[in-house]
């Protein structure tokens, strides 16, 4: 007869070899190599390695890192430049993008005289040497104006597609004249070889939101971009294009929150992809009612469906989505009890919500950036900057899926 005491412990040894320990234990701290004044961080998930850059620096000089994680490890970090004359800024951060044999490029922003908003992107692809090339910019305007919010994809043949908000228009143009749509923002995008240079450029959009975040996702016949629009009413929607390897379509709507707001929320879009399935989520204040939303395609991007509310308290926004073995993963900041949590839920192919759980409570501040997350090995990653003391460093967890079983 087994007594109450050997039972209990041969649950929890069985429990503990099926993995259950993990996996109910919630969100995981992960160490990480980003030192301390680390801020800023971006995600991109390859089949075998996530990546993780970062600013990183206490003085003007800043540098652009990266580090790869394997096999529960953290490779050393590898700077990719540094420079005191970058534009760093909480909402439009550099990125990394990789495929399975290493990275394949970075951005970051270089400012440039002219006006406090005046930077341009830069772009560069790592050599076999090692080290990183000089940076291009994507694009030859020249104007003293803001380009940046870049979103970076691999594309075919070794190319680079990127899009960007690009400022050419509003050269020149001060006060009530940046409200005439002639002097908008754009949304221009461009293949960049594996060598650093512009193949083909385009303009996808000739009046968009002017700084919040876009979102671009590779499909089973293209590619995908999502971004906040601006129509000459004000109206300031998530709208999509899609991409051929030829030209971009005609921008739609995903769904009229017809949120008005003469002024931009900097909170822009997330997509996630699977072959020809697309989610697309995003933050909304319109009717003064603060909320994440959650739409789905199984075309491409053609056309949205199943628009769900996803946050029960009141949103901040800054969302993030993957799709995992069918399942949709989106995560957002919300205000609760005086308190801001970053959330993360679970849906079905049908945006049927499964589960919610907390991953941490986080400053609301911008200092805290934009929360990332990604996918990989069954185990959602998240990285956040620690904005609450006085170096900013650099926070990570994981979670191990399915969420919250």
């Amino acid at each position: 007869m087994i007594s109450k005491k050997n039972f209990i412990f041969t649950v929890l040894a069985l429990c503990f070899l099926a993995g259950c320990s993990g996996s109910s234990s919630g969100p995981i701290p992960l160490a990480n190599p980003a030192g301390e004044y680390s801020q800023f961080p971006f995600l991109y998930s390859t089949d075998n390695a996530l990546y993780m850059s970062w600013i990183e620096g206490e003085s003007a000089e800043k540098s652009l890192r990266y580090a790869r994680y394997a096999d529960g490890n953290w490779n050393e970090p590898v700077t990719i430049a540094a420079d005191s004359g970058w534009f760093v800024n909480w909402a439009d951060f550099p990125s990394i993008i990789a495929n399975d044999n290493g990275p394949i490029a970075a951005h970051w922003l270089n400012k440039k005289t002219g006006g406090t908003y005046a930077y341009d992107v830069n772009i560069a692809v790592p050599q076999p040497t090692g080290e990183w090339s000089s940076a291009i910019t994507p694009h030859h305007d020249s104007t003293a104006t803001e380009h940046g919010f870049v979103s970076m994809i691999p594309w075919h043949n070794n190319t680079i597609l990127a899009v960007w908000l690009d400022g050419r228009q509003t050269a020149g143009a001060s006060g009530k004249e940046l409200y005439d749509l002639n002097n908008a923002m754009t949304l221009r995008a461009a293949i960049i070889s594996e060598e650093g240079t512009v193949e083909k450029s385009f303009l996808i959009d000739n009046s968009v939101c002017d700084c919040c975040q876009t979102s671009l996702v590779k499909t089973s016949d293209g590619a995908l971009v999502a971004y906040r629009n601006r129509t000459d009413n004000e109206i300031r929607d998530i709208y999509v294009s899609r991409f051929d390897d030829q030209s971009w379509s005609q921008p739609k709507v995903i769904y009229e929150d017809d949120w008005n707001i003469g002024a931009c929320p900097v909170n822009g879009p997330a997509l996630a992809s699977s072959a020809s399935t697309v989610v697309a989520g995003w933050h909304t204040g319109a009717n003064d009612s603060p909320s994440v939303k959650l739409a789905s395609s199984t075309d491409g991007g053609r056309s949205f469906k199943n628009v769900k509310t996803i946050n029960t308290n009141e949103s901040v926004g800054r969302v993030d989505a993957v799709i995992h073995n069918g399942t949709t993963y989106i995560s957002w900041m919300e205000r609760k009890s005086g308190k801001t949590q970053l959330r993360v839920s679970s849906l079905d192919d049908q945006n049927k919500k499964e589960k919610t759980i907390t991953v941490d409570t986080i400053k609301g501040a911008r200092k805290s950036g934009f929360p990332q997350m990604e996918v990989m090995n069954n185990q959602l990653f998240f990285a956040w900057t620690k904005a609450d003391s006085t170096s900013p460093k650099i926070t990570t967890k994981r979670i191990l899926l399915p969420l919250g079983k």
